[in-house]
């Protein structure tokens, strides 16, 4: 018997499938996302957010520009806003869950298309199989994790080398895994199999706290008034208050039958561990920063570790869902209320690099994360005239290689930036295409 649905009546619960965490980010700098979004770090005050150690750096006025991304991609989102009633004729949430993947800070030039077509299952009398038809591609072929801190924007005031601080820090983190045999069975149509387990998981972490810091950065060799040339250390230390924690620890699974479809039901189980704590329930932590650059005429050397020995303890609520053994009903339990619990933000290392030859800017970045995941940029500029042509590229998280390129306008101390970018931040993993507008600003002389 061949019984056919249409993709759209399954595509919600599907979602919960979707495992693309491409980090190829929306960057901030519509100039850097035109480089394949490579560090573009020029020493001074505020540059020190990947590198502690570039506060000491003299400014380079050449590379000195400040630039921002405009969100000229919510403008078709607001004319046309997606409907979020299951019950709309409208309703997608494959359109839903890519925008929570890829928010449309910019304009998509080229966009996955809607998997088509019909999921078909196969059933006979000890017998099944399912296609999924096009949107196999949602069921990840592989692990996939993510990790990433976000620190907003720092009110520094600085004294000589010193300098104290505030900023506020978002970390969060995910891992997905889909066994062997449920991956084979909803990606490749293989059959199901009597006396096997087929399971989902999901680990997923977030929190937010307030950091004060306390730091300094200086040269230890040259370095002079007149010369930037030099090494260059820096070190930070973070006093962080928690404002908000929740993980989940997140398994599904079910194990078949002798007979698929004999008298024996479906021995099916979820469980969740959810631990969670408000503003009131976080405390104090601590964590530090280091970074060096060495500075040698247009070649600028960076390595930086943030996030040393970085924790913050929380009084979590922790509770557990699971199935009844004697209803068979979910039931959720609270297990603790008030329970010490201590998190950690797991550190990174960045190492970035840049130079300069003639009209032309070279930089190359590179970036282990918390999960101890390498990805990497690498970008060039070059000036003619009033105009700078920009390419990049990029290899992100799953090692896959993503394109850029870009202009800008120099229009004296103000400049018009436009930026093309491929990402596959989609639940199909297809490649797209993004369009970047933003503006940039020069506080000294014109580059």
């Amino acid at each position: 018997m061949i019984t056919h649905f249409r993709i759209r009546s399954l595509a919600t619960a599907l979602v919960l499938l979707a495992a693309v965490t491409d980090a190829h980010a929306q960057f901030s700098s519509t100039r850097r996302m035109g480089m394949g979004g490579v560090q573009l770090l020029h020493g001074g005050p505020g540059s020190d957010a990947v590198n502690v150690a570039y506060r000491a750096v003299p400014e380079d006025p050449r590379n000195g520009m400040h630039s921002f991304s405009l969100p000229v991609g919510l403008i078709p989102v607001l004319q046309d806003p997606p409907s979020f009633d299951p019950n709309d004729s409208s309703f997608s949430a494959y359109e839903l869950a890519n925008l929570v993947l890829h928010p449309p800070w910019n304009i998509a030039l080229k966009q996955p298309e809607e998997p088509t077509g019909d999921i078909t299952i196969d059933l006979s009398r000890n017998s099944l199989s399912v296609d999924l038809g096009g949107l196999r591609t949602v069921v990840p072929s592989e692990r996939i994790r993510m990790a990433g801190s976000w620190r907003g924007p720092a009110f520094v005031f600085g004294i000589r080398r010193a300098f104290v601080g505030v900023a506020p820090l978002v970390d969060a983190r995910n891992d997905i895994e889909v066994g062997d045999a449920l991956r084979s069975a909803l990606r490749d149509g293989a059959p199901f199999q009597p006396n096997t387990s087929y399971d989902f998981s999901d680990h997923a972490r977030a929190q937010a706290a307030g950091q004060v810091m306390l730091g300094a950065a200086f040269p230890i060799v040259g370095g002079g008034e007149d010369s930037r040339n030099g090494l260059y250390i820096g070190g930070r230390a973070k006093l962080l208050r928690g404002l908000g924690y929740a993980d989940a620890d997140a398994n599904m699974a079910f194990t078949t039958a002798d007979t698929l479809f004999g008298d024996q039901p479906l021995d099916f189980g979820y469980t969740t561990l959810l631990r969670t704590a408000l503003p009131s329930d976080g405390g104090w932590g601590h964590g530090f920063d280091v970074g060096a650059v060495y500075v040698a005429g247009g070649l600028e050397l960076g390595v930086a570790v943030n996030d040393l020995s970085t924790s913050i303890p929380w009084k979590v609520k922790e509770t557990r869902t699971a199935k009844d053994p004697v209803t068979g009903d979910y039931v959720t339990t609270t297990l603790a209320e008030g329970k010490d619990f201590t998190s950690t933000i797991e550190q990174s290392i960045v190492v970035t690099a840049n130079t300069r030859l003639g009209p032309f800017l070279v930089a190359a970045d590179a970036t282990r994360d918390g999960l101890q995941q390498l990805t990497g940029h690498a970008g060039a500029e070059v000036m003619a005239g009033p105009l700078a042509l920009r390419g990049g590229a990029a290899i992100d998280a799953q090692k896959r290689m993503q394109l850029a390129g870009g202009v800008g306008l120099n229009l004296g101390r103000f400049g018009l930036d436009v930026a093309i970018a491929t990402h596959q931040a989609n639940l199909t993993q297809e490649r797209a295409i993004d369009l970047g507008v933003g503006l940039s600003f020069l506080p000294g002389r014109s580059r």
